[in-house]
């Protein structure tokens, strides 16, 4: 019976070691899902971060593009009163003309008797407010 036994001894060797290959496998996979949760953690901190930096970087676009508008707006608003004044400018540069061209065809009895031109007239109630 010693055969047999031997053998008993040497398959209870074996499940010991096979134990101890389980038990190091059950504290490695321990291990491992701990890493595992910590580098989730870290990856939902990181995604986080990104998200931050992310609306950040969109909020920085936001105020440029606003503050190109406001720009833009004041640009726009300074073309449009340059514009009325030159359009008064050339309307009143026109009626100037007009003016000097009657004074220059009145005829003498019209300048003695102090007529003024219709083109002078329309001057005055235009431009002299």
């Amino acid at each position: 019976m010693s055969e047999l036994e031997d053998e008993i001894e040497i398959l209870k060797g074996e499940i010991r070691k096979r134990d101890k290959i389980i038990d190091d496998l059950r504290l490695e996979l321990a291990e491992c899902r701990g890493r595992v949760k910590e580098l989730r953690s870290e990856n939902r901190s990181l995604q986080d971060e990104v998200n931050r930096l992310t609306v950040l970087k969109l909020d920085l676009k936001l105020r440029d593009v606003q503050r190109l508008e406001d720009e833009n707006n004041r640009l726009e608003h300074r073309i449009e009163i340059t514009k009325g004044l030159l359009d008064e400018a050339r309307e009143r540069l026109d009626v100037l003309e007009r003016v000097v061209e009657e004074f220059r065809c009145q005829g003498f009895a019209d300048r003695v008797r102090g007529r003024k031109p219709e083109s002078l007239i329309y001057y005055d109630e235009r431009f002299r407010k």
